[in-house]
């Protein structure tokens, strides 16, 4: 009898021993948001590992850019992005009307002054052009774009990694970036972990069960990613207005300061000619 009671248990057990690399390899995140200041450049530095490759996605906003904006396209490149997607690695779709209507005619599409720099220590820059407002640039295969000129079977990473710098000319505009590094096993690597999935027609009802939770769980980490970055920007938002506020109460307390000398210098003036001083 405990024999059989235990087997349920054991079953679950070991399924989710056998399906625990797949479910690493699910783990999806947003794209970075990066803010630029006005005449400055920022730099970051990526390390792939060895025997991958990488796919880099970037797309330059105005730092005025109306949130509704930024999050489409946020979810956009998330899409394109996440392995296992219609979209992967495809062209972002059409702006919708509304998205567009929030968008300067000027601005969309047009030259926005700020330039991506991809580089590797010692080698030639991989890629230099400015961005377009709005309009996505993908750099593939980093990995093997960097190796190109070099002897054959030498296939070791950069000890410096790869550098991506965002350079903003403009004098007096910010820029807002989001950027997504996309890395790539080997297709070998691939094409065994694909034999390895468990078909769902092979599964029994309660493994099925298993299997919805786990996608269920994956649904609200996603969620989850996505709500601390929403209150990292209103974080960001709320921080900006607080310091105009109180630039504000500043020069309203000045102001006031000055009425009040103001009239209290009329006043003493108007006074002594009466001759009541």
């Amino acid at each position: 009898m405990s024999a059989t009671r235990q087997s349920p248990t054991m079953a679950a057990f070991l399924l989710l021993v056998a399906i625990s690399p797949l479910l690493l390899l699910k783990s999806y995140a947003y794209p970075i948001i990066t803010d630029v200041e006005m005449s400055s450049t920022k730099c970051f530095n990526f390390n792939v590992p060895d025997d991958d490759d990488a796919h880099m996605v970037f797309i330059a906003l105005p730092d005025n850019v109306d949130d509704e904006v930024e999050d489409w396209f946020s979810t956009q490149m998330h899409d394109m992005t996440r392995k296992g997607s219609a979209n992967f690695m495809k062209e972002l779709p059409n702006v919708s009307k509304d998205i567009h209507n929030k968008i300067s005619d000027d601005e969309y599409n047009g030259r926005s002054n700020v330039y991506l720099k991809l580089t590797v220590p010692k080698r030639p820059v991989l890629r230099h052009q400015m961005f377009m407002w709005y309009a996505p640039v993908v750099v593939m295969n980093v990995v093997k774009a960097s190796q190109r000129g070099q002897k054959k079977g030498t296939k070791t990473q950069p000890p410096g990694g790869y550098s991506v710098c965002f350079e903003n000319k403009n004098s007096q505009q910010g820029v807002r970036v989001l950027f997504d590094v996309v890395l790539m096993s080997d297709e070998g690597q691939d094409e065994e972990l694909q034999n390895k999935i468990i078909k769902k027609e092979h599964l029994t009802p309660l493994e099925t069960n298993f299997q919805e939770g786990i996608r269920a769980a994956n649904t609200i980490l996603n969620e989850m990613k996505y709500m601390e970055r929403r209150e990292a920007r209103m974080r960001h938002t709320a921080e900006s207005t607080n310091g105009k506020i109180r630039l504000f109460s500043y020069v309203s307390v000045i102001v006031l300061l000055g009425v009040t000398w103001l009239q209290r210098t009329y006043l003493k003036s108007y006074f002594k000619k009466k001759k009541l001083m």
